[in-house]
């Protein structure tokens, strides 16, 4: 999960040397830098790179205080419905 996460945010940011400074330790709310538009980007993006519905009535801007905690809150949240997997020829 953190790597699908590291790559989100390289790609939002569009600086792949970012993969460098990121750590689970890192605060997604003051390091990364992201603005509003970015973080409303990232969210989409995490829920459809994970695959899982974020809980907004459970969500907390104190989750995105590291990429741990974040992770953990994901963690919780519920597959996105109708969700499948499906093989690209």
């Amino acid at each position: 999960m953190f790597e699908t996460l590291v790559q989100i945010l390289c790609q939002i940011k569009e600086d792949p040397s970012l993969r460098e400074r990121l750590k689970l330790e890192t605060d997604l709310n003051n390091d990364i830098g992201l603005d509003s538009l970015q973080m409303i980007n990232f969210m989409v993006k995490v829920e459809e790179g994970l695959k899982i519905e974020i809980d907004y009535d459970e969500f907390d801007y104190s989750h995105l205080g590291s990429i741990a905690t974040f992770i953990d809150f994901l963690g919780r949240c519920a597959p996105a419905a109708g969700t499948y997997e499906y093989a690209v020829e």
